[in-house]
């Protein structure tokens, strides 16, 4: 029997146990294994049990009592199904619903990923930090930690950055191209192979790794192709067995599968498969949508919170971390995961439809420059109701509170009052560590702690959004649309109170979307608006924050009808002299970097007037300011890098039946052999925008030579669309028009 102490690393499931890696307090990394075994679960009547049983002949059976639906009252008699492995489950759970000609037969704990079910059954997660007693093959688990902790010690990490130069025999970097470099970065070492001979260098890789046995790998693109060219490369150079990079002793492995395309909110995207290294923490910066903005320490966060492995809760969508809370909290009141989600809508009439089916709720703005106004904005609101209000797919229209006295607004729907939701259970937790961190932001006077606490609440609040979309999302295993629209239902009651309140207290409301409003009181002080924020809280129930007050803002109208507000379009500054900026130029992912540039001078000149007065009396500067990107763009001095347009695709290349821009640029790359996939990025330069020959309308950056030419009179149209949609509330002749700038 050994004792060990330390935090939970990594962990995955091999060769029928799951492997362990501690990181102790002297900077050691123990290997531990348990002789944990994966089950399925499968539901019936008892007899067609008995008789799946007999049929299976498996070593391990066991019938156990558990709840298969999270509205069940009393559990069921479930049949207990040892697998090796979560493909042997798929396969098992393929063959039974077939046995019970997709009838008899409800299976469960299916596809949950072991390493998640390990920690919701032993209670633990990573970067906790624990105590391991092992005996032979058996590991009995100590929580040494707090996941209500805001203060929680992480242990030093080694930290590397992983990349290599390629010896391109044609335009673009392939995996039939041999490898020039491969470079390590180490805090301020770089260590770089050398010589000629590629398998040398494959394998003065594998020995660096080794030496230098980091925690953490970072790489740029590592998923998508960094680490499958390195293992590409090996297998030419007939080490493929040799190129071990993670701390188990097996090789580089790379999935022959393609990635995966999925739509999110309307908009494409595309996730690459993840490069596991084992035992090492591998995040690829470029696909890592967490990492983008929370860094490893929000990615940390999340994971110990949602009890999901580091790299799963950085290579995927943070809604699947957000699901695993769920399971989480399933697991522990001994309710079985689905399978395939069960669960339908209640039918609806037209009627109901009518009412039921709206979303948030908005007042549309007052377009123009506006003085002193406030904004008023509520704390993660939609989570908070889903918590406050009990609202889960099983809590919503429940059959055993027909009568309860929680109702939905509007639409009457009941809810339980017998137990609170899967859904809020798990949010309870993740909502109120985000208010803590923000909190201690506030009132931290060390940089290094606001950073920590910044990154971990922004993390959360991430996970948080996601809380809601899933609510309605259609595979989620224990969401439902009913939850969604009382959700939405009890937004839009909140709302409206506060706007009548605050209206009652002489606020003249300027603009409110969802959980945002814009009020303007004449004189009001901000003493006014803390004493309206606390008669909103005390009034509705629900926390709100005052953001401040504006010396000047201005709302958008709609570039296609100028007398159409546009909702989220808006740019204004503080008091305190913060910019806040929505839907223009600079809050686009596809905009110039010198157009990016042009867009921020102007709202920094902006930034310094007082009042109205001195915003309309900076707009003359404002002319020359623009006057001078344009005469730069038609110097044609401007680098390329400043003129990279980046576009997300929403189709594979070559399914575009118009050729648009990015659609040109995807299949240039294409021809060289590169192909793209919904989602992903394709980043271009408009060399001639008038061509009748679509393939010379624009150049992929990866195609471009050093001093390529560019269409100079697109970028200058381009960036006079921008500026003109600024200051579209104002006179025509406050900036020039886009036929007249020289």
């Amino acid at each position: 029997m050994n004792r060990v102490e330390g935090w939970i690393l990594d962990l995955y499931p091999k060769d029928g146990c799951m492997i362990v890696w501690l990181k102790t307090r002297d900077g050691r990394l123990v290997r531990l294994i348990d002789a944990w075994r994966q089950y399925v679960y499968a539901s019936g009547e008892e007899n067609d049990l008995i008789n799946l049983a007999n049929q299976l002949r498996i070593e391990g059976l066991s019938f156990e009592d558990k709840f298969v639906k999270p509205e069940d009252e009393k559990p069921s008699l479930v049949l207990k199904i040892p697998v090796r492995n979560i493909w042997e489950a798929e396969r098992f759970a393929e063959k039974i619903l077939a046995h019970g000609r997709y009838r008899r037969y409800e299976l469960y704990n299916v596809d949950v990923k072991p390493s998640q079910l390990y920690l919701y059954e032993k209670r633990i997660y990573p970067f906790g930090y624990v105590k391991a007693t092992t005996n032979q093959d058996r590991i009995n688990w100590e929580l040494q930690d707090s996941l209500e902790s805001v203060n929680y010690e992480i242990p030093p990490l080694r930290e590397i950055n992983l990349s290599t130069s390629i010896q391109k025999k044609g335009r673009l970097p392939s995996r039939n191209d041999p490898v020039e470099n491969i470079t390590i970065t180490s805090g301020s070492e770089t260590l770089c192979s050398s010589g000629n001979d590629e398998q040398k260098k494959l394998l003065w890789l594998v020995e660096e790794l080794e030496a230098l046995d980091p925690d953490v790998v970072y790489t740029t693109d590592g998923d998508r192709f960094l680490f499958p060219y390195l293992a590409y490369r090996a297998m030419v150079n007939g080490i493929a067995d040799m190129l071990v990079l993670g701390r188990e002793p097996s090789p580089l492995h790379i999935s022959p599968d393609k990635g995966q395309s999925y739509m999110s909110y309307g908009q494409a995207y595309y996730r690459p498969i993840p490069t596991r290294l084992f035992g090492r923490l591998h995040i690829d910066r470029e696909n890592s949508l967490l990492y983008k903005d929370c860094g490893l320490i929000g990615i940390i966060e999340v994971a110990r919170l949602c009890r999901i492995p580091v790299q799963r809760a950085a290579s995927t969508t943070i809604g699947t971390s957000m699901t695993s809370a769920q399971f989480y909290q399933a697991t522990l009141q001994d309710i079985l995961i689905p399978w395939r989600k069960t669960n339908v809508e209640e039918p609806k009439t037209a009627n109901e439809l009518l009412i039921a089916d709206r979303g948030g709720f908005y007042y549309e703005p007052i377009v123009g420059l506006h003085e002193s106004v406030g904004e008023l904005d509520f704390t993660s609101l939609y989570p908070t109701i889903m918590l406050k209000k009990n609202l889960s797919g099983e809590t919503v229209r429940c059959k055993c509170c027909l009568n309860s006295k929680s109702r939905v607004p509007e639409l009457g729907y009941n809810i339980c009052e017998k137990k609170t939701g899967i859904v809020p259970r798990s949010l309870k937790l993740l909502l109120e560590k985000r208010r803590r961190y923000k909190e201690l932001k506030t009132h931290t006077t060390d940089p290094r702690l606001r950073a920590i606490y910044e990154m971990r609440q922004a993390a959360l609040k991430w996970t948080l959004v996601c809380a809601f979309g899933y609510l309605g999302f259609k595979n989620a295993r224990f969401g439902r649309i009913d939850a969604h629209i009382a959700t939405c239902a009890f937004a839009r009651q909140i709302l409206k109170e506060t706007v009548h309140l605050a209206e009652s207290k002489g606020f003249k409301l300027i603009h409110g979307i969802v959980d945002s409003l814009w009020l303007k009181k004449e004189d009001a002080t901000e003493e006014d608006y803390l004493r309206l924020r606390a008669e909103v809280e005390e009034a509705t129930g629900f926390e709100i924050s005052f953001e401040g007050i504006y010396r000047w803002i201005v709302f958008l109208p709609s570039k296609i009808r100028r007398n159409v507000p546009v909702l989220n379009r808006y740019y204004g500054v503080f008091r305190n002299g913060k910019l806040k900026d929505r839907g223009i130029a600079t809050r686009r992912h596809d905009t110039p970097p010198i157009i990016d540039r042009c867009i921020r001078e102007i709202l920094q000149v902006l930034a310094e007037a007082k009042g109205a007065e001195e915003f309309y009396a900076r707009l003359p500067s404002i002319y020359e300011l623009v006057q001078k990107y344009v005469h730069l763009l038609k110097s044609g001095d401007v680098s390329l890098e400043e003129l990279v347009i980046r576009k997300h695709l929403s189709k594979n290349s070559g399914e575009y039946r118009h050729m648009v821009l990015q659609a040109i640029a995807a299949n240039q790359l294409a021809k060289e052999g590169v192909t793209l996939n919904a989602g992903e990025s394709v980043r271009y330069i408009i060399t001639n925008s008038q061509s009748k020959l679509p393939e010379k309308r624009v150049l992929a950056l990866e195609l471009c030579q050093e001093h390529h030419s560019y269409d100079a009179e697109a970028y200058v149209d381009l960036l006079l669309s921008h500026v003109e949609t600024m200051f579209m509330p104002f006179s025509a002749d406050v900036l020039p028009a886009r036929g007249s700038a020289e």
